[in-house]
């Protein structure tokens, strides 16, 4: 372990004369020490070097490198500060790590670096995602992690254990045990003789995912579950036409199901995630005799997210005039524009999705009785005191993990008044929603954009974007709500568990629920 005397000399050396590939040997070296020995002036110069070095002409690999590196520093200051572990709701550095890592991961240089380091950098966000509770995205970056290596045993292991964490959130028994089953199997091949392991302490941590593992298969009969999981027995539909919406929801994990997070399983092409029973006092709406009008609410979301969903596969897919845009008589304004029904069918899927947010606030503020005032609730400041950037007093510690998870799926937005964000692309999300919403966002095509001769002006009147790019942000913001309806839905979940252990001998009548038959969708009446 370095003494304070050469650690003191190791955080005054420049790097002024050094390239930048020496520059980031030596930071990455004064993080790791630091850490070795306790020395936390050590992480605050690694930061500022890696500011002074992201200044320079630097190649796309060491662009990457520096916002991982700029995580790692990060991550030695939480652990220097005693932070490791801590459940307060408000975290600075962990925020700096998730933001770092988004940088490094939707950096143009990732895909230049080993393949190792790759996955360090998937692993370690997906890993921060899961303590804050964002553990329906933590899956998505482990499993983007396996493609790169399949056998990568912290990714197998952490997914495992994300995996029972995410299950035991779940009110249906079946959707659970499956989930425990793969839990298991990701444990069970972080242990196996291929498994690829970083480090010396490769023994000791292999007993450890073997302990769990045994743990997991004593808690139910894995072999019955993996005999009637039954993932692919399910039929994606009757026409074509469905199967092939049904496959590239499945593809994209849109379906509001956990099984999705689990992979493409054709038994996973259902939303059927609801609310858990709701409990309310008499005093809540006396004289009522209707369900509790959160569920009418959530019926709500849901059906906006499942039609903006099919709006935006139908912008993507289709290659056909439609009849709708016959005898409409538009200008060329010699910039490629991008005017179709398919056009308006991802800009309104983008604005649908990105206004559930807002409503998925609303409704936070309903179920936890924050007492907002209405018209300015947001995803971004209902968590927030009135008028301030500050959390409210009762989440600083609230023990409710998808509900802070959600919270923390609000970071990854941009707000004129609540600035700080985890999210790489959160001030572009917000600025696209702002010109779709208010202003005037013009769309080009996406094969045109790199030949055009001059960068397309609106001359202040909007913003321009290509094609692609506006398919693949409101392809991202729908994943975002579909993310933000699984985390409240589990959030209300727990709320409502808790209310039932603090009051067990509490007398509570009960009111069926039944589904809406498939034919009161229709608007015929006759049905």
């Amino acid at each position: 372990m370095p003494t304070l005397s050469e650690m003191e000399k190791l955080r005054e050396r420049s790097i002024a004369k050094l390239d930048a590939d020496a520059a980031l040997n030596h930071i990455a070296t004064l993080i790791d020490s630091s850490l070795d020995a306790q020395f936390r002036p050590g992480a605050d110069r690694a930061l500022y070097l890696l500011n002074e070095l992201a200044k320079c002409e630097l190649t796309l690999k060491q662009g990457a490198l520096i916002e991982y590196f700029r995580a790692n520093a990060w991550s030695a200051k939480e652990e220097l500060a005693g932070e490791r572990g801590s459940r307060d709701w408000e975290h600075a550095e962990r925020e700096q790590q998730v933001l770092a890592l988004s940088r490094a991961a939707a950096h143009p240089g990732f895909a230049e670096l080993h393949v190792v380091r790759r996955c360090q950098i998937l692993t370690n966000r997906a890993n921060q995602l899961h303590t804050m509770g964002r553990f329906v995205d933590a899956i998505e970056g482990w499993d983007t992690a396996l493609r790169i290596i399949p056998n990568f045993a912290m990714v197998l292991a952490n997914r495992g254990l994300g995996l029972k964490h995410y299950g035991g959130l779940l009110e249906d028994d079946r959707e659970r045990a499956i989930l425990l089953l793969h839990a298991h199997d990701g444990l069970a091949a972080a242990v196996a003789p291929d498994a690829i392991y970083e480090g010396d302490n490769q023994d000791d941590l292999r007993q450890q995912f073997a302990a769990t593992a045994s743990a997991y298969a004593a808690a139910v009969d894995l072999n019955r579950v993996r005999a009637l999981q039954d993932l692919d027995g399910t039929a994606l539909g009757r026409s074509k036409a469905e199967q092939a919406y049904r496959r590239w929801c499945l593809d994209r994990r849109l379906f509001l199901s956990p099984l999705n997070d689990l992979g493409p399983f054709t038994a996973a092409a259902i939303d059927d995630l609801v609310l858990p029973a709701i409990t309310e006092s008499f005093d809540d709406r006396p004289g009522a005799f209707s369900p509790p009008p959160v569920i009418g609410f959530f019926n709500q979301m849901k059906q906006e997210y499942a039609s903006a969903r099919f709006m935006l596969y139908e912008g993507l897919n289709s290659t056909k005039l439609h009849f709708s845009d016959r005898g409409v008589r538009l200008f060329d304004t010699l910039d490629y524009p991008a005017h179709s029904l398919a056009t308006e069918r991802v800009r309104s899927a983008y604005r649908i999705a990105y206004s559930l947010l807002d409503k998925v606030a609303y409704l936070v503020d309903h179920f936890w009785k924050l007492g907002k005032v209405a018209d300015r609730i947001n995803f971004k400041n209902v968590w927030m005191a009135e008028g301030k950037p500050r959390l409210l007093d009762q989440f600083k510690i609230y023990p409710n993990w998808p509900l802070r998870g959600l919270y923390w799926l609000s970071k990854e937005l941009f707000d004129n008044e609540l600035k700080r964000t985890t999210g790489a692309d959160a001030r572009e999300l917000y600025d696209i929603r702002n010109a779709l919403e208010h202003k005037y966002l013009q769309v080009h095509e996406g094969w045109a954009w790199d030949l055009m001769l001059i960068s397309p002006a609106t001359n202040g009147l909007g913003q321009s974007i290509n094609s692609d790019l506006l398919e693949a942000k409101a392809l991202r913001v729908m994943k975002i709500a579909r993310s933000a309806l699984i985390q409240l839905a589990l959030a209300i979940g727990v709320e409502e568990r808790n209310k039932a252990a603090a009051a067990p001998d509490q007398l509570i009548g009960s009111m069926p629920l039944y589904g809406l038959e498939r034919g009161r969708k229709r608007r015929d009446p006759s049905w």
